[in-house]
C-alpha cells in the first residue's frame, strides 16, 4: 500500500532521500500518534501561518421588506514559529570501521536509532509542549482551551483522581489539515551531514579518542486549528469508562467530530477493566481498540504523573 503523504512518514526526508529510498519502515514505531496524525510542511520555511476561526457565522429569518441581524464569521491569523529539533550524534571511529557493513552502514544504523528517539521526543512535545521541553514548540497542554477544568473542551473523569501527581489524561483529537496537525519545516527535510566530521572526544575513563560527529537537524511544530480540534479528559487515576469517553466526544459538534482517541497503557487498562465489569459473560474484555468507530492510539508519550487539574 502506498504511503500517505498526509502523515509524517510520507513527508520526512533525510536531505533529499525519503524513507522509502532509505528502506526505513519502522522510524515511527515508537511514536504511534505521529504515525497517524495529519502532517504537513510549514507554509513558509520555518514559519507556519493559518487562519483559526474564532466566531461562527449566523443566519436568521426575516419578513419581507425588513432586514435581519446577522453575525459574520471571524478568523484570527495564527503564526507558529517552528523549533529546531536536534538529533546530532557521535560515535567511535573504531566501532564504525569494525562494523561488518562498514562505516556507512554503522552510521545509518546509528542515525535511525537516534531518529526514533527524536520522533518520540516530538510526540511528547505534541502532548506536553514546553512542559516536556522548554525549548520546544507549544503542545496540547499549552493550549488555553485545554489547561483547566473550566475550559469548554476539558472534562474530568466521572471517578476523578485526587493524588497530587498520579493523574493521566485522554486526548480526543480531530486530525486534519485545518485541525490538529504536525508541522514540518524546511520542506520536511532533516539535514544530515554527508561527510561526518572527525572530532576528539574525552574517554569515559581517561584520555581521548577519535569520534565521527554527525549533525542532524530539522524543524517541527504543532497546529491546533480551531476551537473544536481537541478535547481532554483529565484527572484519570483509578477509573476510566466508555461513558467518560462519550462525555468527551459530546464536547464536539456533530459537524466536527474527532477521529483519534489518545491515551497511555494505564488508561487503556482501566478502560478494558470497565468493559470487563459490564461484560454479560463475565469474561475478560479484549484490548480496546476503538470507541464508536474512533481508533484508540496508545502511546507512552502520555504520562501517568500529571498533576491534578483544577
Amino acid at each position: 500500500m502506498a504511503e500517505s503523504y498526509n502523515t509524517l512518514a510520507g513527508l520526512v526526508q533525510f536531505n533529499d532521500k525519503n524513507l522509502a529510498a532509505l528502506n526505513v519502515t519502522d522510524l515511527l514505531d515508537e511514536s504511534p500518534l505521529l504515525k497517524v496524525l495529519f502532517a504537513q510542511v510549514a507554509s513558509n520555511g520555518t514559519l507556519h501561518k493559518y487562519l483559526k476561526q474564532t466566531t461562527a457565522s449566523s443566519a436568521a429569518f426575516r419578513d419581507a421588506l425588513d432586514g435581519a441581524t446577522k453575525t459574520a464569521s471571524a478568523d484570527t491569523l495564527v503564526t507558529d514559529t517552528l523549533k529546531i529539533i536536534d538529533g546530532s550524534f557521535d560515535t567511535d571511529v573504531a566501532l564504525a570501521d569494525a562494523y561488518k557493513g562498514g562505516r556507512d552502514a554503522w552510521l545509518q544504523m546509528e542515525l535511525i536509532r537516534t531518529m526514533k528517539q527524536v520522533m518520540f521526543h516530538l510526540e511528547k512535545q505534541v502532548i506536553y509542549g514546553v512542559g516536556n521541553d522548554a525549548n520546544g514548540f507549544a503542545g496540547l497542554h499549552d493550549n488555553a482551551q485545554l489547561d483547566a477544568i473550566a475550559d469548554a473542551m476539558v472534562i474530568e473523569a466521572e471517578t476523578a483522581g485526587s493524588s497530587a501527581t498520579s493523574q493521566t489524561s485522554v486526548y480526543i483529537l480531530r486530525s486534519g489539515k485545518d485541525d490538529c496537525s504536525f508541522i514540518l519545516g524546511n520542506d520536511g527535510r532533516f539535514v544530515v551531514e554527508d561527510e561526518p566530521t572527525i572530532i576528539q572526544k574525552a574517554g569515559s575513563g581517561s584520555g581521548v579518542f577519535p569520534a565521527l560527529y554527525v549533525p542532524v537537524t530539522g524543524y517541527g511544530g504543532f497546529q491546533i486549528g480551531g476551537a473544536y480540534s481537541a478535547a481532554r479528559i483529565c484527572n484519570i487515576e483509578t477509573a476510566l469508562t466508555d461513558d467518560d469517553i462519550y462525555n468527551g466526544l459530546a464536547l464536539f459538534p456533530s459537524s466536527r467530530q474527532p477521529n483519534l482517541i489518545v491515551m497511555n497503557r494505564a488508561a487503556l487498562k482501566l478502560l478494558r477493566k470497565s468493559r470487563t465489569a459490564t461484560n454479560p459473560t463475565g469474561d475478560p474484555a479484549p484490548r480496546p481498540t476503538e470507541v464508536d468507530g474512533i481508533p484508540i492510539v496508545c502511546t507512552d508519550a502520555v504520562i501517568s504523573t500529571e498533576a491534578v487539574e483544577t
